[in-house]
């Protein structure tokens, strides 16, 4: 029974390691688009500002 968890180890130790990386690589994805948006939407106020 206890070698049953013994094997285990080297999976959680590498869930551990590779969830923190999925989750920056999130982060940055989720940084990259609401940049995107905002300066979609900063343009679309300059041009707007120019019309006037």
């Amino acid at each position: 029974m206890s070698g049953d968890l013994f094997m285990l180890l080297p999976i959680i130790s590498i869930l551990f390691s590779l969830i923190p990386l999925a989750v920056g690589i999130y982060v940055v994805f989720a940084f990259l688009k609401q940049g995107k948006e905002r300066n979609s939407l900063l343009k679309e106020i300059a041009e707007e500002l120019r019309r006037r």
